[in-house]
């Protein structure tokens, strides 16, 4: 509950112990689900261990490639390692399915390709390179993934080497969103969430943008940037990419901007007889539910009057319900 229906201005200053209870759950969950910490069932090619945390890293969202990834290192020799395996997956155990043997090979960063087209590995002194060493690897193809820059150079126009550039989104330093001596400029959905979608911030990303610039008074706070630090990752020297924030607390952030996040006293107002079962599946999804865009649009300047219908649709209650420890049966009482 007060991690994303709300969070106390306590939490939101002294940042660290949200980060570090995310850090532990985290961990926790990953051992007790599929034995590694590395990731859901990821028993290679986790990040360092100066990256190895909730607050610097992307998270992979999906598992499709994790089982064949980690064929070859999932524990088989017998041993404490395998007796620790066995012994807590016969309680709790991810599904993982059966590859019949076929796996994905992760290799290291080539050094060379010789003339006839064999790939020589820098050794990183990981075990993918143990395994990779005595193979002679000469790949049909490979790709490059050099990533891009985030500029606009088609914009500038002129000759002129006085002129000043066209802004770029890490020139923007209001929520990333605009620059503050320009806010004609908007940059939207040029932020990368560690765990969630960049559509749905790029809408509240939107809305406060476009009332900044058309009605300024709706905004019933100055936009302090001190209030950034809570949401934005802690990228390390040299990371490639520095505009990554937690989903959760930049949307947040957003919806506190717009005054369009509801208190619970806002909840309770709007709490009726006439749909009481609607009203209680408001207040379950307020308290446990995600930072889902429509529960932004029950008040504030992008107030809808469909929002209340929508948000104690199947749609959102099922993210709520199909929660069976929780739950249980509970979903026939409220459906």
């Amino acid at each position: 509950m007060f991690d994303t229906t709300y969070v106390h201005k306590m939490l939101r200053r002294n940042d660290i112990l949200l980060w570090e209870y995310y850090h532990i759950y985290i961990k926790t969950l990953l051992f007790i689900s599929s034995g590694t910490t590395l990731g859901m069932d990821q028993w290679i090619g986790g990040v360092g261990r100066e990256r190895d945390h909730p607050s610097r890293i992307f998270f992979n969202k999906s598992m499709k490639v994790c089982p064949y990834i980690s064929e070859p290192y999932r524990p088989k020799v017998p041993g404490p390692t395998l007796w620790l395996y066995s012994l807590r997956s016969f309680f709790v155990q991810t599904p993982i399915p059966d590859t019949h043997g076929r796996c994905v090979d992760l290799a290291p960063f080539p050094l060379r390709f010789d003339s006839n087209g064999t790939v020589e590995f820098i050794n990183n002194g990981r075990p993918e390179y143990d395994r990779m060493r005595g193979q002679r690897i000469r790949p049909d193809m490979v790709v490059m993934c050099t990533g891009y820059k985030q500029s606009f150079p088609f914009l500038n126009k002129s000759n002129n080497a006085n002129d000043i550039p066209y802004p770029t989104p890490d020139c923007a330093d209001v929520r990333q969103v605009w620059k503050r001596d320009d806010p004609t400029v908007g940059f939207i959905g040029f932020v990368r969430p560690s765990l969630g979608a960049i559509p749905p911030l790029a809408e509240m990303q939107t809305q406060l943008w476009v009332t900044n610039l058309l009605s300024p008074r709706c905004i019933p706070r100055t936009l302090l940037p001190e209030d950034e630090h809570h949401y934005k990752l802690r990228s390390l020297p040299g990371a490639r990419i520095k505009y990554g924030v937690d989903h959760e607390s930049y949307a947040y952030q957003l919806a506190l901007d717009l005054d369009s996040a509801p208190g619970i006293l806002d909840i309770i107002r709007l709490f009726s007889w006439r749909r009481a079962m609607a009203s209680w599946k408001l207040l379950i999804i307020w308290i446990l539910g995600a930072h889902l865009n429509t529960k932004f649009r029950l008040k504030g300047p992008w107030k809808w009057h469909g929002a209340f219908e929508l948000l104690t649709s199947d749609e959102f209650w099922q993210t709520i319900t199909r929660r069976p420890i929780i739950f249980g049966t509970s979903r026939i009482c409220f459906s």
